[in-house]
């Protein structure tokens, strides 16, 4: 059973030794919890598939629902999808770095794993200087999921990530309670019509406003 530690930090001034060793932690396929600029999320390296079946089992999240990671700039894009629509650079001129999770046509075969049996994968720069730290100092991308057992309330705060996962994640940063109780919006950029998935910190009307052409999932 793993003895889940919690430490406060200050998202705008971390404390390097708490950085190293959430970093540490990632780096030998463990789980992390961290504050971003919406609701806290579970943190891994995106790249181990372990690390990442351990995300799957204790959201107990469906394994054909794929997982979307934080990258550290809109540059990183190319790296990862197969095609940029223009509706996609006006998006992310707009909200990034911001609460949008942006899901692309990839054949990232180095991330396959999270892509539920898809060719989609969800990408969001965040605009919390934690985030961004602990993405400078791991050197991968990290999962961008939720904190929250899957049909359950996201965690809006380092106690209800404990309550929630105590013993099955390794490390909550405490960075105080979230400014906003929702997570990312969503929006799907694989088909001829992008669909909105999930109407989040980014709401549809100023969405519309950038791109008016967008369609609404029927139910969120």
């Amino acid at each position: 059973m793993i003895q889940t530690k919690l430490f406060k930090i200050n998202p705008d001034r971390p404390d390097e030794r708490l950085i190293r060793m959430a970093a540490d932690i990632i780096k030998k396929g463990g789980i992390i919890s961290f504050p971003t600029e919406t609701v806290y999320a579970l943190g891994v390296d995106a790249y181990n598939k372990d690390a990442v079946k351990k995300i799957y089992k204790i959201k107990k999240r469906d394994p054909n629902n794929p997982l979307s990671i934080f990258i550290k700039s809109p540059k990183e894009v190319n790296e990862y999808v197969e095609k940029m629509r223009p509706v996609a650079e006006f998006l992310m001129k707009e909200f990034w770095a911001g609460p949008l999770t942006l899901i692309f046509k990839s054949n990232y075969e180095k991330l396959s794993h999270l892509m539920g049996g898809s060719n989609k994968l969800g990408l969001r720069v965040s605009s919390h200087n934690l985030v961004n730290t602990l993405l400078a100092r791991c050197g991968v991308p990290l999962t961008a999921t939720s904190a929250n057992v899957s049909g359950r309330r996201s965690c809006s705060s380092a106690s209800a990530v404990r309550y929630y996962f105590n013993n099955r994640i390794d490390l909550v940063l405490d960075g105080g309670r979230s400014n906003c109780p929702f997570p990312s919006s969503v929006v799907d950029l694989t088909a001829e019509d992008m669909l909105l998935l999930r109407q989040g910190a980014i709401s549809l009307s100023q969405i519309r406003k950038v791109a008016p052409q967008i369609k609404v999932q029927r139910k969120f």
